[in-house]
Parts: structure tokens; sequence; C-alpha cells
């Protein structure tokens, strides 16, 4: 059995529709044509559905917030795992929350503010541009890494960005978590392969076989730092 972990974002779908990914969508369908699909994204379920690709096997999503199971359903001891973090971390996302609406009215940024809940506590504080650009967003992200550096729960959160925008979230939910534990749940012997094109997924590309990274990222495309220079 082989199994990929890949994140749609920047390898099968650019939300902002300003990249043609359809070559590289088409080649990657070639190659892992027989493999089993999980996405690792930060895409929720309704989101995921925009992705041109069927995903029948476990799927990881809402930056490892959430794991369905192969028939639709949430992994129950999963589950249990980010209602503690949610528990642990409830007031520091109130006020990260807060902060994100602040800065954003003070700013006049224009960005659509969101909160994700889950049992009655926030889990996901979400800022998206409307239309996709990415000057609004650079300033908040200063702003609220700026912000996270002074609070006092500065080890609770953490604050990560991919095409979708920018989303706070309590620092013990990560994508490589959740690939590690499904890694226990799939079929001894699975052979796994990991393909994205986002910085921030080092750490469960990390935890495959083997990993793909388009040549097109600007993850690989970063200049080298002086010392390594030949």
């Amino acid at each position: 059995m082989t199994a990929v972990f890949l994140n749609p974002l920047g390898t099968l779908y650019d939300p902002a529709q300003t990249a043609d990914l359809s070559h590289l969508a088409s080649g990657l369908g070639t190659l892992l044509g027989q493999a089993d699909l999980i996405p690792v994204t930060g895409m929720n379920e309704e989101e995921l559905l925009s992705v041109p690709a069927a995903f029948t096997s476990w799927q990881v999503l809402e930056y490892g917030a959430l794991i369905l199971t192969p028939d639709g359903q949430e992994d129950a001891a999963w589950r249990r795992l980010t209602l503690e973090a949610q528990a642990d971390t409830e007031a520091a996302l109130s006020l990260a929350a807060q902060a994100a609406g602040h800065l954003n009215a003070l700013g006049q940024l224009g960005l659509e503010v969101t909160v994700t809940e889950r049992q009655g506590r926030p889990l996901l504080v979400r800022l998206r541009d409307p239309y996709g650009l990415s000057l609004a967003l650079d300033q908040a992200q200063t702003g609220l890494t700026e912000w996270l550096e002074d609070a006092p729960f500065r080890q609770d959160l953490r604050l990560t960005r991919d095409p979708l925008g920018l989303t706070l979230l309590p620092g013990a939910i990560r994508p490589e978590r959740a690939v590690n534990y499904l890694l226990g749940e799939l079929p001894a012997g699975t052979w796994t392969l990991g393909v994205s094109a986002q910085p921030d997924d080092r750490a469960f590309l990390a935890l495959c076989d083997m990993a793909l990274v388009p040549g097109s990222s600007s993850w690989l495309n970063a200049p080298e730092p002086e010392e390594e220079r030949d």
C-alpha cells in the first residue's frame, strides 16, 4: 500500500486563482493514481470540495485540528486531543480574536476575521483578504507577530500563513502531529510519500519515506545563506 500525505494548496489548487496548476495537477494525478491520497491542509471540509481530486481515505483538515476517517467520520481519539488543546487555550484564543479584530479595524486592512468554534470554544482565528491580495495580510502578520511576542501566553498559540491567509491556533495543534498519529493507523509496511509546496509543512514531510516539492515553490527558490554559497 502507498499513502500520500498531500497539501493541495500550491499543488492541486490555488484559492486565489493566480497560478495555472493544471499541468502540475495532471502530472501528480498520473504519478499518484494508484495511491491513497490523504489531504493535509488548513482547509475545512467545505473548502476541500473546491480541490479537483477525489479523497477517499483519511483526511487531515484545519491545520491538524480535524482528522476524518475513510468513512467520513471524525476520529474520536483525535477529537478528544483537539478539545483538550482548545480548553487549554480558550482564554488566549479569545484575546487573539480581539487583537486580530482591533488590528484589522485600526489599520483599515479590510480583512475578514472569523473565529471557528467547536463545542462552544474557539479553535481557529482566521484572517482572509476577500480579494486574495497579500499587502493587508503582510501588515496583519507583522502586527500579530509583535503582539504574540509581548503576550504572556505566546507559547500557547502559533500564527501560520498559507495561500488561504493567516490563522491563529493552539500551538499543540500541528499537521505533523496528526500525520504522525495516522502513521500508526495505516497498515504495517505502508510506503508513505509527502507532497507540499508550503514551507510550514517541512515537519510532516520529514515523517514520510520520501517527499516531493514542486520546483516552482518559493520554498526552493529562497536565497541561500551567505555561508553556504560557493
